[in-house]
C-alpha cells in the first residue's frame, strides 16, 4: 500500500520547547530538511533507541505511519518486527565501543512487505559529554541490487560450467576426433601412391575427393579448436604494445606479404592491458584475411592505425583496398563457418573472424565491418585500455 507524503510536522515531532520544525532556529531547521531530502531511510535515535526523527524515505520504503514510528523504540516497531538481532548487537554492544560502524548486512524478512537486505551505517553523536548522545542510523536497501548479483553469480557459474564443457570439447577435438582422421590420410595417401596408375579416372577422382575432404575436415578441427582455446585457455593480462604486436605478425607474415606485393602500413598503435598472445592472433587473422581478399589487378594496401575514443577506450583500424564486400553481410562474415566466396576461389574455413571477434569480446571490446565492396574493408576494433577483470570472461 504507497503512503502519501505526510507533512514535516508529522514526521518531526514537536521539540522540547513545544514548537513544531518551523518554530526550530534555522540551522536545525536546514538539519530537517537536508533529512527529509535524503533519498535513503535515515532515522533519529536517543540514548534508549527511541525513534526522534525519521525521514520520508523511511515510511515510503518500509510503509510504516509516522504516528506508529516517533516516539517509540525502535525494535518495538511494528509489534517486534525490528527486533533484529544483528541490529540490536551492532545499536546496544557494537556502537557504544566503535562510535562508528559501517556496512553492516542484514538480511530480514518483514511481514507486510516481505524480504529486505538492508545495509547499514550507525554513528554515535556526542558533540557535548553534557547531552545526551544521538544515533543517526542510515539504512539503505539493497534487495534488488542483491538478487541481481546473485543472479550475475549463477550465470557466472553456469558460464564457467559451459566453458569446462567447451575446453573438454577442446580436448576432445584434438585427439580422440584427430587421431583417426590421420588415420585416414595416411592410409588414403598410401593407398593412392600404390594405385596412382593403375586406377581409371573414375576411382582416381573419388580417392582424390577422400583425400580433400579429409585434409578439410582436419584444417575445420583445428580452427574449431583454436576457436575453442579463445575462451577455455587462461586469460593473461599484461600491459601490451599494439605496434609492437603489429610489428611481430607482419614479421611472421612476410612470406605471404611479399608474395602478395602487399603493402602494411602501421601508425602509431597504443599500449593497453590485454592477453598478448589473443591481440597477437587478432591481428594475425585480419592481416591474412586481408591478404587472402585481395584484388588481382591492384597492389594490396593495408593500414593498421589507432584513435583514443575517450580516457579509457581505443579505436584500432584495419582497413585494406581489397575486394571488399557488400554492407548487408557485415554481421554474417562474423559467424562461424560463414563465407561470402566459393572455397575454390578463396581457401580457409570461414572461423577467423569469429574467433577475431570472441577475442575482441573476452576484452571486453567490440568489432565491426565497413565493407565496400570492390573497393576495400574497414575493421573497426574498441578496446578498453583496462578490460574487465579475468574471472568475468567467459
Amino acid at each position: 500500500m504507497a503512503l502519501a507524503l505526510v507533512p514535516k510536522s508529522d514526521v518531526f515531532p514537536p521539540t522540547p520547547t513545544g514548537g513544531v520544525a518551523g518554530d526550530v532556529p534555522v540551522a536545525e531547521r536546514l538539519l530537517l530538511d537536508i533529512l527529509d531530502t535524503v533519498r535513503q531511510p535515515l532515522l533519529v535515535l536517543d540514548a534508549e533507541f527511541r525513534v526522534t526523527k525519521a525521514n520520508r524515505a523511511f515510511f515510503r520504503t518500509f510503509r510504516v505511519p509516522p504516528d506508529d514510528t516517533i516516539g517509540e523504540v525502535l525494535f518495538a516497531l511494528g509489534d517486534g518486527q525490528w527486533d533484529i538481532a544483528p541490529l540490536r548487537e551492532m545499536l546496544r554492544d557494537r556502537l557504544t565501543e566503535e562510535n562508528q560502524l559501517e556496512d553492516l548486512d542484514v538480511d530480514h524478512v518483514f511481514p507486510e512487505i516481505g524480504r529486505r537486505v538492508m545495509l547499514l551505517n550507525a554513528r554515535l553523536v556526542t558533540h557535548d559529554p553534557a547531552a545526551p548522545r544521538v544515533i543517526l542510523l542510515a539504512i539503505e536497501d539493497v534487495t534488488a541490487q542483491r538478487e541481481i548479483d546473485a543472479t550475475l553469480a549463477a550465470q557466472r557459474r553456469e558460464l564457467e560450467r559451459s566453458n569446462s564443457a567447451l575446453g573438454e570439447y577442446a580436448s576432445i577435438a584434438s585427439h580422440d576426433l584427430q587421431e583417426p582422421l590421420r588415420k585416414i590420410l595416411a592410409f588414403g595417401e598410401r593407398l593412392s601412391e600404390a594405385v596412382a596408375g593403375s586406377l581409371s579416372p573414375v576411382p582416381r577422382q573419388h580417392l582424390d575427393g577422400m583425400l580433400k575432404a579429409a585434409s578439410r575436415m582436419r584444417v575445420l578441427i583445428d580452427d574449431l579448436l583454436r576457436y575453442s582455446q579463445v575462451s577455455s585457455q587462461p586469460y593473461r593480462v599484461m600491459y601490451t604494445d599494439l605496434g609492437a604486436v603489429a610489428r611481430e605478425v607482419v614479421a611472421d607474415l612476410d612470406a605471404a606479404v611479399s608474395d602478395a606485393d602487399a603493402q602494411i602500413e602501421i601508425g602509431p598503435l597504443p599500449v593497453l592491458e590485454a592477453d598478448a598472445t589473443q591481440m597477437r592472433q587478432r591481428l594475425h587473422n585480419l592481416v591474412s584475411n586481408a591478404i587472402k581478399y585481395r584484388r588481382a589487378d591492384t597492389p594490396l594496401l593495408v593500414r593498421i592505425h589507432s584513435t583514443p575514443l575517450d580516457a579509457s577506450r581505443w579505436l584500432i583500424t584495419v582497413e585494406d583496398n581489397g575486394i571488399g564486400f557488400q554492407q548487408q553481410y557485415a554481421e554474417r562474415i562474423f559467424r562461424m563457418f560463414q563465407r561470402l566466396h566459393n572455397r575454390s576461389a578463396y581457401a580457409g574455413t570461414g572461423i577467423g573472424l569469429a574467433i577475431c571477434r570472441a577475442i575482441v569480446e573476452r576484452h571486453g571490446g567490440s568489432i565491426s565491418a565497413t565493407g565496400d565492396e570492390g573497393r576495400g574493408t574497414t575493421f573497426s576494433i574498441v578496446l578498453p585500455i583496462n578490460p574487465p577483470s579475468p574471472g568475468s570472461h567467459p
